[in-house]
């Protein structure tokens, strides 16, 4: 008898061990509910749902924020029933604050940032999607995922080795392999403030094959990384020093939650790092809305930064902008949204013109004319972000 119950204990153990729980857009519960097993709402409001979902369904959420909401993401993982109760109960609260102003928004460095902006280049941005592309996949438990990570670190030291003030490093995450990689520039005068720009490093293809899948992930998410590494190059060979300190960050694990920003958010969060803005580079180089270059995420969003976004682009990118909305979750901005920071995030295309061939095989860059011009209208936008907010 002991020793049945002791395997109904383990039993019972293992399956709910299973089992693990998210945040998802209430809007996307009822087709998920008819498209995923097991997929259980434990709570709920009108905007945000938590979810008990069985662990190897996690992929199949993925695919479907997709297919079907083209949402990039469209959910946030979260390790316990807690954290995602929080999560759920936090939102209602971020989102009447989500238009505060947390910066004195203000242009005063056209000399220094028109200089650079003009040393923007083209072919580096796409040089960086063509060799990021070559990996297999950027699958967050693959192996390549991991030597993607490297090989970007390595690639961002070597912009950076000519300046003792900047650093790069590997944010180990200890639930999966992938790391994420972070390039510090210290701060000159006001080094405790800090401005983050950000953008996923990993790649997904469907469901089923998972780590075994072709997944290039060139508009999804090389073209967001390729634009922050042609910023760090032209913050480089300018040597240009922000008085602010300055954070680059290439997440890991977003296509499954989030996982990696929310991590690293949380950590700032926790440690009361000061954060003065937040940027998210998610897709850049698809021109897909006729009308608009770049579009604004208006949800999980802060207001005030966002509209200095655009007085950016009026004077240095002039391009056409406007605004879109992209639901729950669906990339790192709201990691950090959620932690009470501002952040923006400025996309390639309203979310009804989204590039469809993101989460596949096909997602080249030739898919994009084989060229890097539209991504290279957010290089020159995060250069103008960095330099304005870092002063």
């Amino acid at each position: 008898m002991k020793k049945l119950i002791m395997m109904l204990v383990l039993s019972t153990s293992i399956f709910a061990g299973d089992y693990v729980y998210i945040t998802i857009g209430s809007d996307a519960v009822s087709t998920s509910q008819k498209s995923i097993q097991s997929f259980d709402v434990v709570n709920s409001t009108d905007e945000v749902s938590v979810v008990r979902v069985h662990k190897d369904q996690v992929l199949n959420v993925s695919s479907l924020m997709h297919d079907k909401f083209n949402r990039c993401g469209g959910f946030i993982f979260h390790d316990t029933k807690e954290e995602a109760q929080a999560a759920l109960e936090k939102n209602a609260f971020r989102n009447t604050t989500k238009s505060m102003a947390f910066f004195n928004y203000t242009i005063t460095k056209s000399a220094t940032v028109t200089k650079m902006v003009d040393e923007v280049k083209e072919a580096q941005i796409r040089e960086t999607i063509q060799k990021m592309s070559t990996f297999h996949n950027r699958y967050y438990q693959a192996d390549t995922g991991v030597d993607s990570q490297v090989w970007l670190k390595s690639k961002w030291e070597d912009l950076t080795s000519a300046r003792s003030d900047v650093s790069v490093e590997l944010f180990e995450h200890s639930k999966w392999k992938q790391p994420s990689v972070i390039l510090t520039i210290q701060g000159t005068t006001k080094a405790n403030d800090i401005v983050i720009l950000g953008g996923h490093a990993d790649s997904i293809a469907g469901f089923w094959s998972k780590e075994r899948a072709r997944a290039p992930g060139a508009d999804d998410n090389a073209s967001g990384i390729a634009t922050l590494t042609e910023v760090i190059r032209v913050v480089m060979d300018s040597n240009y020093k922000p008085q602010r300190t300055v954070k680059i960050m290439a997440y890991a694990a977003e296509e499954v939650g989030l996982r990696g920003s929310k991590e690293i958010a949380q950590s700032f969060a926790r440690d009361k790092k000061h954060v003065v803005g937040v940027v998210q580079f998610d897709m850049t180089n698809h021109n897909g809305t006729d009308d608009m270059d770049i579009v604004f995420m208006t949800d999980y969003t802060n207001k005030a930064q966002t509209e200095f976004m655009g007085k950016l682009i009026d004077t240095y990118v002039k391009v056409p902008w406007g605004y879109s909305k992209c639901g729950y979750g669906c990339s790192d901005h709201a990691s950090w949204h959620n932690e009470g920071f501002p952040a923006s995030m400025p996309f390639e295309s309203t979310m009804g013109d989204i590039n469809g061939h993101i989460h596949s095989k096909d997602d080249t860059i030739e898919q994009s004319g084989g060229h890097a011009e539209h991504a290279l209208k957010f290089a020159k936008l995060g250069v103008s972000f960095l330099v304005e907010m870092g002063k």
